[in-house]
């Protein structure tokens, strides 16, 4: 039985992450270890799919407040937050937060998306003039995720 047990667990690692997303156009996927999917524009604004672990177990509204909490005390400034969907049907929130670096202002937008075993956060990064200039790719990335609950 222990036996049986240690092959599902091996093999359920291997299945790899439980989403799926597409490389908008005017991007190139990279392989960083750092992040399950990220991809860059020739210019430099990046998009990446983080796939965590849901532990601790709790709701989206803690979640939530503890990214916005860790992003202020990095400096972030909360511009806004509203619902989204993924493809598939799994509800999230997005959050958009400014940030001034040198060079200008930045801005950085995470969806989170809580589900029974994961927490998923899509990740959108770069300029104020790149997001801009990128917003039709970043959001159809964005609503072309699908994750698998």
């Amino acid at each position: 039985m222990k036996r049986l047990l240690s092959i599902a667990v091996l093999a359920c690692a291997a299945c790899g992450p439980s989403f799926k997303v597409a490389t908008p156009t005017g991007f190139a996927e990279l392989d960083d270890e750092r992040y399950d999917y990220r991809a860059t524009s020739a210019d430099g604004l990046v998009l990446a799919v983080r796939q965590i672990d849901h532990d601790p177990q709790a709701d989206e509204a803690f979640w939530l407040k503890a990214l916005k909490n860790r992003l202020h005390d990095q400096g972030y400034a909360l511009l806004e937050e509203r619902p989204v969907t993924s493809a598939g049907g799994v509800k999230g929130t997005l959050l958009r937060f400014g940030h001034d670096e040198q060079g200008g202002p930045h801005l950085y937008l995470v969806a989170l998306y809580v589900t029974e075993d994961y927490l998923f956060l899509f990740e959108a990064g770069g300029t104020e003039e790149q997001v801009k200039r990128y917003d039709q790719q970043i959001g159809w990335a964005r609503r072309n995720l699908r994750i698998d609950p």
